[in-house]
């Protein structure tokens, strides 16, 4: 296919492969060596560039999806000869030494500085959580990029809505019967009727160019979802709110209304991986995957929620708890794709929480995860629910731990019990001992969270 997009402010047209990865094309089509080649699976941040304004991992954008989008790459920002203020705060404070992860830690500051001018300490360690480095040291990084925003580096900058300033991308005639653009949820829903599971869906690409590099995934058709903006948006109808399938990670956790009304499902999406992946992370894909350490669908079964589906049948609503059938299957008939998820705006619980223990802060995948929602009728528990990620091959609720707290009051002794309960529900498939202890911490903290009538503990 031939592909054409801005980069670093010129316009360039390349014939490639549709699944090329941006990174290959940077590196080996624009000699842009800039951008590093690290772990290839979105963890390190070694490959972070800019498009349209956005961080992402160049590892897991594919060709298709950078036709017609702007791309902003370290070289785009100075030169050694020409550095701009924020290369020459990273020099001036030290933050430079082997330079093969410092690229895309500047385009992470970048990024930051564009959306925050100046942020403070604890902003600018969440915006760098998924670069990792191992020979500058982390406080230098941080003192460049508080250099840069004290010099008025991000005052300007802005932000950059995506848009599509070309048309959709065209495939050679050897490509067109297995890679496809859609625009409307129309035209994806007749791929998937007249081809099936043969076809793909692909948006964010978080989980299928790991697996893909790791042999745990293959393809035969891929229908591109990007450029369905009706997918991206979220709505209030009636009691309930819809949540297009689409929407990112990072769409979920910063959204204001969903922030104040379903706090456990805000803090998922915040915790479920670095900023550039968070970025591209979509929820209808997370829920698709039907992964075990999949984060978002934890929070979704405490929260009543369900997945609105479409097929050849028609419209259909599918209860979170039974949306997944084992590992990496789900309900989703052969015809059907998800359209949105469905929260309930009547009786929300109040006391929300949502905890995640993972290898690091910013690593995707959860080693233990667990959501809890509540309801108090005074002294007493007069609704809990509780849910537990990365122990079976699907989340699930714990229903023997809810039946053990429902209509208890509270008291001193309960946050003990219940953690005691929640321990010995939970059956993980590896490190038993150390994730049934973790799982009983997080209920007992959410526990004691309701016997202090505080804001319930959470992260």
């Amino acid at each position: 296919m031939n592909i054409r997009f801005f980069l670093n402010g010129l316009f360039v047209s390349r014939e490639v492969h549709p699944l090329d990865r941006l990174l290959d094309i940077l590196r080996t089509e624009e000699e842009l060596t800039g951008t590093k080649e690290g772990c290839g699976e979105g963890e390190c941040g070694a490959c972070a560039v800019l498009i349209d304004g956005e961080l992402v991992n160049s590892c897991m954008v594919p060709a298709l999806q950078v036709h017609g989008r702007e791309v902003l790459t370290i070289e785009g920002l100075g030169s050694s000869k020409d550095p701009d203020l924020l290369q020459s705060a990273f020099a001036e404070e030290g933050a430079v030494q082997c330079g093969f992860c410092i690229p895309g830690m500047i385009m992470a500051s970048r990024a930051l500085l564009a959306e925050i001018p100046h942020p403070d300490r604890e902003q600018i360690r969440f915006a760098l959580s998924g670069n990792l480095c191992r020979c500058t040291g982390y406080e230098k990084i941080y003192n460049a990029v508080e250099k840069a925003a004290s010099l008025g580096y991000g005052e300007g900058l802005g932000k950059k809505e995506k848009r599509d300033i070309l048309p959709p991308p065209e495939f050679s005639p050897s490509e067109k019967d297995r890679f496809f653009s859609p625009s409307t949820v129309e035209e994806a829903l007749a791929l998937r009727s007249r081809y099936g599971r043969e076809i793909t869906f692909l948006s964010g690409g978080t989980d299928f160019f790991p697996d893909l590099k790791n042999g745990k995934t293959s393809w035969r058709r891929i229908a591109d979802l990007s450029r369905i903006d009706s997918l991206r948006e979220s709505a209030i109808s009636g009691d309930e709110l819809f949540i297009g399938s689409l929407m990112t990670d990072t769409g979920i956790w910063k959204d204001p209304f969903l922030q104040r009304t379903f706090p456990a499902l805000t803090e998922a999406a915040r915790l479920s991986g670095a900023p550039a992946v968070q970025n591209r992370a979509t929820l209808g894909g997370n829920l698709a995957s039907a992964s075990g350490a999949a984060d978002l669908p934890v929070p979704l079964l405490v929260l009543g929620a369900s997945v609105l589906a479409e097929g050849k049948k028609g419209k259909r609503r599918i209860p979170v708890e039974n949306f997944s059938t084992g590992y990496r299957t789900t309900t989703l008939e052969e015809s059907e794709m998800i359209l949105a998820v469905v929260l309930p705006l009547k009786n929300v619980p109040p006391f929300q929480a949502f905890f995640k223990r993972g290898g690091r802060a910013a690593l995707t995948l959860s080693r233990i995860s667990v959501a809890c929602a509540a309801e108090l009728d005074g002294e007493e528990i007069k609704s809990i629910r509780l849910a537990s990620g990365s122990m079976s091959p699907f989340p699930a609720r714990m229903t023997e731990t809810e039946a053990f707290l429902q209509g208890r009051k509270i008291s001193p002794e309960l946050p003990d019990l219940g953690g005691e309960q929640a321990s010995r529900e939970v059956s993980p498939r590896k490190s038993a001992s150390f994730r049934k202890a973790v799982t009983g911490k997080y209920v007992r903290r959410f526990l004691l969270s309701l016997n202090d009538r505080g804001s319930p503990l959470q992260g």
